[in-house]
């Protein structure tokens, strides 16, 4: 029976392109086929996702599923002689394109830090998404999966190995295998060295700089050699993982915290797997590039001490809490006098008024979305007082939330 269901969720999983579970009559999890990869700061809220999901206590055969992070799942029961056994899920996947507004709202409505913002876009770029009408031919092909599953005969196949022993009639001239050496050593010494000014470029945050050198370099960065014969989609696909793994080092090298990059790199991987043409991979790459150099421009603390780093790092992690000159250098085990003024020293703001701007900034985006109230902005955004919020957004930004969201609406 297992060898039967192991084939029914391959077939799941190769036709939907989502993740896909066998999940028992007892609610557990016996077979698993993924793409997605949940970021480690996310999985406290995601990763038991599909533990939750009702299975076998509804009159139906086959279900949608849908939950306040607006990831939808769809489940197919599977019966044995009249019995159920267990159910066939994929996802999750999203309807609907993931908007920065999209992110908000969720944040919002189901109470999570507001750091995690980008972190939950990352991870949302990297979900399928299905029209009403695909959603609905996965479920007529899910039906008809389970429907067959007492006529199904698997054999097994017979795999056998064959060796070869080629060797040359012609032996190659010593001085023509010389001169090729020589050639080849040149051209890959030239291009490694344009690599890694290329990966400076990217640990610079210069993203001008990058394109220029790749611009004045194709010929070189384009000529790595086939991994995959007769396979030049899978060849390119590996190398972008490589260039993936290279650009995460440089953005970190650049000063990125790695629970950034970590969300970046995982979104970037799974996207090069599910890139279908070369077209398509090679406009990949340059949001890649673009993508670290930008992530290193806006997030990159090369520049402070130590201390002053890990301050802004739990600044940005904790931005919805309670936050303090004490209560941080409690928790980083830091005096409260040195950090004070070796804040204001390296960042030309105390820790109040570089807490206040980010949470502003912060708010900016979330006022964009009209459905989320101007007291639901504060408080996830940090400010328990939403008068004390309004006083420091004039402040701030010369307006008050409300005109703000009305001037740019």
């Amino acid at each position: 029976m297992v060898n039967k269901i192991e084939k029914l969720c391959k077939f799941a999983f190769q036709f939907s392109s989502m993740d896909t579970y066998f999940i028992d009559n007892t609610s557990k999890i016996n077979l698993e086929y993924g793409l997605s990869a949940t970021p480690e700061s996310l999985r406290p809220y995601f990763s038991e996702m599909v533990d939750y999901l009702n299975l076998h206590d509804s009159g139906f055969d086959v279900l949608f599923h849908s939950n306040s992070y607006r990831l939808n799942f769809i489940s197919a029961k599977v019966h044995d002689d009249g019995e159920y056994i267990g159910s066939i899920v994929v996802g999750p996947f999203l309807l609907e394109e993931p908007t920065i507004l999209m992110i908000e709202s969720i944040v919002s409505e189901n109470k999570m830090a507001i750091s995690l913002k980008n972190i939950m876009k990352q991870y949302y770029l990297t979900l399928p998404i299905m029209s009403t009408s695909k959603a609905n031919n996965t479920a007529e092909f899910l039906t008809y999966l389970v429907s067959t599953y007492h006529s199904y005969n698997f054999t097994n196949s017979k795999t056998g190995t064959l060796s070869y022993d080629i060797q040359s009639e012609n032996p190659v001239p010593y001085e023509i295998i010389r001169e090729n050496t020589e050639q080849a050593m040149e051209t890959i010494e030239k291009r490694y060295r344009k690599e890694n000014e290329m990966l400076y470029a990217v640990e610079s945050g210069n993203i001008e700089l990058y394109n220029s050198i790749l611009i004045e370099n194709k010929s070189i960065m384009t000529s790595v050699p086939d991994r995959v014969p007769n396979d030049p989609l899978r060849s390119v696909k590996n190398n972008g993982f490589v260039l993936n793994t290279l650009l995460r080092k440089a953005a970190e090298k650049g000063g990125v915290h790695p629970i950034y990059l970590d969300s970046l790199s995982s979104k970037f991987a799974v996207q090069i797997e599910k890139c279908s043409s070369l077209n398509q991979i090679r406009e990949l790459f340059q949001s890649m590039q673009f993508g670290y150099c930008d992530a290193v421009r806006k997030l990159s603390l090369k520049n402070y001490s130590s201390a002053i780093r890990r301050s802004v790092e739990y600044i940005r992690i904790n931005l919805n809490q309670d936050l303090s000159l004490d209560s941080i250098s409690s928790a980083l085990n830091l005096s409260s006098y040195e950090l004070s003024r070796q804040f204001k020293k390296e960042t030309g703001k105390n820790i109040t008024e570089y807490i206040n701007n980010r949470r502003i900034n912060e708010a900016i985006y979330i006022l964009e979305n009209d459905h989320i109230s101007i007291t639901d902005v504060a408080f996830t955004v940090g400010f328990n007082d939403v008068n004390y919020f309004t006083k420091v957004f004039k402040k701030l930004k010369g307006v008050t939330p409300s005109e703000y969201r009305k001037q740019n609406s």
